[in-house]
């Protein structure tokens, strides 16, 4: 049937919607559900491929869409998140306690996210390699990672002062991190694909121990810590794959 074959791409646009509300949601400072936004963007990510192959509806066109969708979502939106944190984090300190050098990468670094997710998607999608494997960190992951991150150490201040005690270490650390994870975007560090073929566990075995480490983290550290931890772990284990393999 012809219907179904624009499924796939209607999917596609109900993870850029998702981005766009994600990215509004962030600039008005709405971080929960900006967290929320992403991650029913990841959903739709997921099922729109997942439909293209059931369906047998992959085209140029809806790759092309996906990109776009993907930069929205994972992008624009995570980056939106991280500069409107840094805000407030310097609005809530005295000016004098903050360094104007850190207060000027504090507004252009997440700029650097959209930037480099716009190049990881070029570079997938022209690159024959990672077929059913990824080279350099996935940007749905990478968008997971601040979502949850951010979004816990919202509810970190709001019960304790530790970003006004250290406003300038916590800016700085997160300005760290947010220029790390977009290297990792580009990088050509080869990471496991999540993606699961069949239920076997051999051929499966690092997707099924990261989905018990995600659980086990999940549980044991507050807010959504424990899928911030569960992205590193991921990085981690596709680094220690790297670097011990026989050469």
């Amino acid at each position: 049937m012809r219907f179904t074959r624009h499924i796939p791409n209607a999917l596609t646009c109900g993870n850029l919607v998702c981005g766009c509300i994600a990215t509004w949601a962030a600039f008005a400072g709405h971080f929960a559900a900006t967290t929320a936004f992403i991650f029913a963007a990841v959903l739709f990510d997921f099922m729109d491929g997942l439909a293209a192959r059931l369906l047998h509806a992959t085209s140029p066109i809806g790759k092309d869409l996906d990109s776009l969708a993907d930069i929205v979502s994972f992008g624009f939106a995570p980056g939106a998140m991280l500069y409107r944190f840094l805000d407030v984090i310097a609005a809530s300190v005295p000016d004098d306690r903050m360094p104007f050098a850190v207060s000027l990468l504090a507004v252009f670094t997440p700029l650097v996210i959209p930037v480099c997710s716009a190049l990881r998607l070029a570079k997938f999608n022209n690159d024959p390699r990672q077929a059913t494997s990824f080279i350099g960190l996935p940007v749905p992951a990478h968008a997971i990672f601040w979502a949850s991150l951010l979004v816990s150490f919202v509810r970190m201040s709001h019960d304790t002062q530790v970003f006004n005690d250290l406003p300038t270490m916590w800016t700085l650390t997160l300005i760290v991190l947010a220029i790390a994870g977009s290297l990792l975007l580009v990088s050509e560090l080869p990471m496991f694909s999540l993606k699961v073929k069949s239920l076997a566990w051999r051929g499966n075995e690092r997707r099924y121990l990261l989905l018990l480490a995600a659980v086990v983290l999940t549980i044991v550290l507050p807010a959504l810590t424990g899928i911030s931890a569960t992205i590193l772990l991921y990085i981690l284990i596709s680094a220690y794959d790297r670097f011990t393999a026989p050469t």
